[in-house]
This record gives structure tokens, C-alpha cells and sequence, in this order.
């Protein structure tokens, strides 16, 4: 049975640029799969935004945010994620390298608690080993402050 973890943060509004990422989950990790179930995104602004998931082939320099997965972010609460998958946020030094295109997007509206809540149940995504899954904005408008949940398995 694979392990199921989950990580959150807040990040800081992105710039106004086309594909600014505002969350990463990146697996740093050499040879190891990750598989994404949920991508969960709160607005905690009342300004309207354009969240968008997309692959990314570098994790990008100098984050803002870094949330490192322990074993309370296990399900079983029993281990790390082997993987050593990170959760990045707000703005970075050098932006990830997107890989598109977008496999989801969708508008959120005005208002504080506007959400989106991503679930591959099926089907996972795969996260191949040295790259990412990340929440960015597929047109020049900011993505605004907002609260990130990642669930996958290893």
C-alpha cells in the first residue's frame, strides 16, 4: 500500500507575468516516482485570478517559502516521505522552468474563499523524480495570495 502525505502553506501574490508559479511540490528526489491526488487553492484575497496546474522541469532558485514534509505530514503519521518532496511558494530569485501545456486551469472569482480543488482519484498524476507539479497563472494577471494543499502518494 503506497504512503499518503499532504502539505500546506500560504504564499505571497505572484508578479502579473504569464505562467508565474505560486506553489511548486517538486520531487528532488534521484529515481522515485511521487503521485499527486489532490491540488487544493484558497484565495485569501478578494481579487479575481486564473490558477492553472503545470509541469515544471527545475524546481527555480531562491524561494520565498519552503515547507519541508515530516512524518506528521504522513497520513500513518509512521515515516518522511521517501521522496524528500518540498512545497515551494510565493516568488523566486529564477521562476521554475514551466513545461506545458496546462493540464488544468480555471478562474476564481473576487472574493476571500473563492476556491478550487484539483482530485485525480482515478488516476493519479505522476511527478517523475527531478521535477515538479505547480499552481501558476497561464495569462499576464497575478495570482493572488492564496493557501496551497498538495496530497499525493509514494
Amino acid at each position: 500500500m503506497a504512503n499518503r502525505y499532504a502539505v500546506a502553506s500560504d504564499a505571497l501574490a505572484t508578479a502579473a507575468t504569464t505562467d508565474h508559479v505560486g506553489a511548486l511540490l517538486w520531487n528532488p528526489h534521484g529515481t522515485k516516482s511521487i503521485y499527486v491526488r489532490e491540488v487544493h487553492v484558497f484565495s485569501t484575497a478578494a481579487t479575481q485570478q486564473h490558477p492553472a496546474l503545470i509541469r515544471t522541469s527545475t524546481a527555480g532558485t531562491t524561494p520565498t517559502s519552503t515547507v519541508t514534509p515530516d512524518a506528521d505530514n504522513a497520513f500513518d503519521r509512521r515515516a518522511v516521505p521517501p521522496s524528500g518532496a518540498l512545497l515551494y511558494g510565493a516568488t523566486w530569485a529564477a521562476q521554475p522552468t514551466v513545461q506545458g501545456p496546462y493540464l488544468a486551469r480555471t478562474t476564481l472569482p473576487a472574493a476571500i474563499g473563492a476556491a478550487v480543488m484539483w482530485s485525480f482519484l482515478d488516476t493519479a498524476v505522476e511527478v517523475p523524480a527531478g521535477t515538479g507539479l505547480a499552481v501558476a497563472t497561464p495569462i499576464a494577471t497575478a495570482l493572488q495570495a492564496n493557501r496551497y494543499t498538495f496530497i499525493w502518494d509514494e
